[in-house]
């Protein structure tokens, strides 16, 4: 079995874990990838060129971090329909599959002894006249300007307006992505099996602005009226693209899905109730 591992480029523990892990996959015969940038870092393991390269060949990734490397890892695992571990370092990691002392349990991998839940992700486009750029996102698209501003959206879904919307910016998210910055934001918790979009304002200048749940195959278009000055979309929590004055973003559900694997038999609403209702590893 072929298993690529992805570490958080700046946690220290990343590497320690990361190291144990394929020290531990490799004495039982899987063979073991990483990334060239950690090749001094985890000796006897084969390094590759890139992510796009490793995931090609893998089959199934380990991504040890907290969130955010579960997150960023699902973009290239999901292109290549790999299945993700998260091995948690971090706070939260309520995505996470095990917390870094069970980092034993990777060993279930190689028996296939794991149950998978399918993730839904968004599809994210962006016309404007320099042309068509796409994104994917496990968690969220968050359309947003200058701090303490706010802006008049449009919002259709298939081609017919909805409501304008005033605020400091709009998250369209996931299922997955209900209880990260659209729960912060006053949104609901949406069981992650289900298919849907979740479109949250931030800050929204109205009494009665709330989140609002689409069926999965709406395509919602996003646009700036008015002069509204400099919006940037963040996708994931990626570096934000500059959205000039005339684009429009529009957010359908993907083709592509992340498959996360879980090695135990707490579900969703245990990590709720964990994670987020405690703040329990």
């Amino acid at each position: 079995m072929n298993i690529a591992i992805i570490l958080h480029p700046t946690k220290e523990n990343a590497v320690l874990y990361g190291r144990k892990i394929a020290q531990l996959l490799l004495s039982h015969g899987a063979r073991v990838t990483i990334t060239d940038e950690y090749r001094e870092l985890c000796p006897g393991v084969e390094a590759v060129p890139n992510h796009a390269a490793m995931m090609r060949a893998a089959d199934a990734v380990i991504a040890v971090g907290g969130d955010g490397t579960i997150i960023h890892t699902a973009r290239h695992a999901s292109e290549a329909n790999v299945p993700i571990l998260g091995v948690n370092l971090g706070r939260f990691g309520f995505l996470a599959g095990i917390e870094k002392e069970e980092y034993q349990k990777t060993l279930q991998l190689l028996s296939g002894t794991y149950s998978e839940s399918r993730r839904m992700m968004l599809e994210i486009t962006v016309q404007s006249a320099s042309g068509v750029r796409c994104f994917h996102a496990l968690n969220e698209a968050v359309l947003s300007g200058a701090l303490a501003k706010l802006f008049d959206f449009g919002i259709s879904v298939d081609g017919s307006e909805v409501f304008p919307c005033r605020a400091d910016g709009l998250i369209c998210a996931t299922p997955t992505g209900s209880t990260a910055y659209s729960l912060s934001s006053g949104g609901p918790v949406a069981d992650p099996d289900l298919n849907c979009i979740l479109l949250t304002p931030i800050c929204p200048h109205s009494l009665f602005n709330r989140s609002t749940v689409f069926g999965g195959e709406k395509e919602i278009t996003l646009s700036v009226l008015g002069s509204a000055g400099e919006m940037h979309l963040t996708v994931d929590g990626d570096a934000p693209v500059r959205i000039g004055p005339n684009d429009t973003v529009s957010v359908r559900r993907s083709s592509r899905v992340a498959r996360l694997i879980q090695l135990d038999d707490r579900g969703f609403y245990d990590r709720v109730h964990r994670k987020i209702m405690h703040g329990l590893g």
